[in-house]
């Protein structure tokens, strides 16, 4: 079967979300933690431009006629989802790159730095989140559109958003661990390892919750759910998204957590617990595609 969303519309879903986590994380960082959390913040700033960006340059690539994809911005389409997340991730590129550009020390600020900077930072904050969750929620909502069985699922735009949150702060977690300048302290992995455990925990329900659902519908969305269970992708299912995806980082971020983990491989199990929240994350926007394309409806 001849596959119209592959491999390059994966990278874009995952981008997409990763980039809009990173971004709340920084804001709630920036503005409910203070300056005991500045580096959250500011990690969170410089990441979130680079993945949507590189997401929206393989989307670019995929479309066959890249030049003209001005186009989509030509118009807007009020009965359409892609029009709408279209114009909404144009935006959350430009503002997240504003948004860098703020976070930059005052001798990095090219074009010279503004009295209004910080306030325009905290104008920024309060609204980015709500344009973070229509972009990592838009990326489901797209599928939902489609009308597939297994993208019918009425939570998927939720399991989409929380698995973009916990992306978002295990990617702060990442890059602040392994820089060896503004690296974040150890309170501040203290409260994003709490918080990436408490969302691996929601997006456990969430996945409970729509097996449970599929199972109870039509024929055709608990065939579709059943290729995940015991089906031709059960392997990703189980062993990549589930296992090392979920429970091995959830397992390693509860060990740090407790403070079960020596302090000489401190280092290499928060390193270690983000990234396989990452390849969990890509692996969900995977398997949901391509799984998605390959069952109908009987």
């Amino acid at each position: 079967m001849e596959l119209t969303w592959a491999l390059m519309i994966v990278i874009y879903l995952f981008t997409a979300g990763l980039s809009a986590g990173s971004m709340i994380t920084s804001n709630l960082a920036f503005l409910y933690g203070g300056k005991d959390f500045e580096r959250v913040g500011r990690w969170g700033a410089y990441i979130s431009p680079f993945p949507i960006s590189l997401g929206l340059g393989v989307l670019l690539l995929d479309l066959g006629s890249p030049l003209n994809f001005y186009r989509l911005f030509l118009t807007l389409e009020v009965h359409s989802p892609m029009s709408y997340g279209s114009w909404a991730i144009l935006l959350f590129t430009v503002l997240s790159v504003i948004y860098l550009y703020l976070w930059l020390p005052e001798k990095y600020q090219i074009l010279g730095h503004f009295k209004s900077s910080e306030k325009w930072k905290r104008w920024l904050a309060k609204f980015m989140p709500f344009l973070s969750v229509g972009v990592a929620s838009y990326t489901g909502l797209l599928l939902n559109a489609a009308v597939r069985p297994l993208w019918n699922a009425p939570l998927l735009p939720v399991l989409f958003l929380v698995s973009a949150l916990s992306t978002g702060v295990a990617s702060v977690i990442l890059v602040s661990s392994l820089s060896p300048w503004q690296r974040a302290r150890h309170k501040e992995l203290h409260a994003l390892t709490k918080a990436d455990a408490g969302l691996i925990i929601l997006e456990c329900l969430i996945i409970i919750i729509m097996i449970v659902m599929a199972r109870l519908s039509s024929v055709s969305v608990s065939m579709a759910f059943g290729s995940l269970l015991y089906g031709q992708y059960a392997w990703i299912f189980w062993f990549l998204i589930v296992g090392l995806g979920l429970i091995v980082p959830f397992s390693l971020e509860l060990m740090e957590l407790k403070d079960k983990i020596p302090v000489k491989w401190a280092l290499t199990v928060t390193i270690s617990s983000s990234f396989l929240v990452l390849f969990g994350g890509f692996f969900v926007r995977y398997i949901i595609t391509y799984a998605g394309q390959t069952n109908g409806w009987f």
